[in-house]
């Protein structure tokens, strides 16, 4: 799937450059490595206080982010499911601000929730980025919205799964976000990646973390049912020639 991925993201590139459009891969390397204490003292605390979710389940274990910003305190929350069991194993509050850490039980910032298996659908969905004051990141209702018509000109297939880009409405040769899901021996993988987003009056805007979902090689219960709701619309070919 890595190699994949990057192939398929390499080509994304070419045709957003061939199209004018700025990237931002600045926190990249934060997101496609599993998360740890330190790495999360270098997330970002947005200039506009726009707070941020993020999803990452990499082998046996799921972390969740919130950048919560809007409120005095800011802070940056780090949610362990090790295991991948839809079970809270750890909680930390990082608070940039004076860079101090506190490991936890429970956190106070008002987007955590006790419920991980939910918070990390509310991440999947889409539906935490309408509610939280947040870049509005491409998520399942766009990516659905074309592999339920299954849209052969902005979904590629490999062996274990599917790429899918996601065009921006207006100029159709831009690639607004980026999908990629399926299942190889080591477990499933899902990636959400938004590129840009529009804003009238404003135009072209550009979030401060672009991955919203990076799981790759796990079986996580939330990562793996998303995966196989997506693969009722079309099997990949390791599943047809079993």
């Amino acid at each position: 799937m890595k190699r994949t991925f990057k192939i398929f993201s390499g080509i994304i590139l070419i045709v957003m450059a061939a199209a004018g459009i700025a990237t931002s891969t600045e926190y990249d390397d934060l997101q496609v490595k599993p998360l740890t204490l330190g790495r999360i003292q270098m997330l970002p605390v947005p200039k506009g206080n726009r707070n941020y979710f993020f999803l990452q389940a990499i082998g046996n274990d799921t972390v969740i982010i919130i950048g919560d910003f809007t409120t005095m305190d800011k802070r940056i929350v780090y949610i362990l499911d090790k295991g991948a069991d839809n079970t809270i194993d750890k909680v930390v509050d990082y608070y940039p601000e004076y860079k101090k850490m506190y490991i936890r039980k429970t956190s106070a910032s008002k987007y955590f929730k006790q419920d991980i298996a939910q918070m990390k659908r509310d991440i999947i969905e889409g539906t935490v980025f309408t509610t939280s004051f947040t870049d509005p990141m491409y998520s399942m209702r766009e990516l659905e919205s074309v592999v339920k018509d299954w849209d052969e000109i902005a979904i590629g297939s490999d062996v274990y799964g599917f790429n899918v880009a996601y065009r921006d409405i207006d100029e159709i040769d831009k690639i607004a976000g980026q999908f990629s899901y399926g299942k190889r021996a080591g477990g499933y993988y899902l990636l959400f990646i938004t590129n840009f987003y529009k804003i009238r009056a404003v135009g072209e805007e550009f979030p401060v973390l672009k991955y919203s979902v990076y799981c790759k090689n796990t079986n996580d219960p939330v990562i793996k049912e998303t995966v196989e709701r997506l693969f009722k619309y079309n099997q990949p070919l390791s599943s047809r020639t079993k």
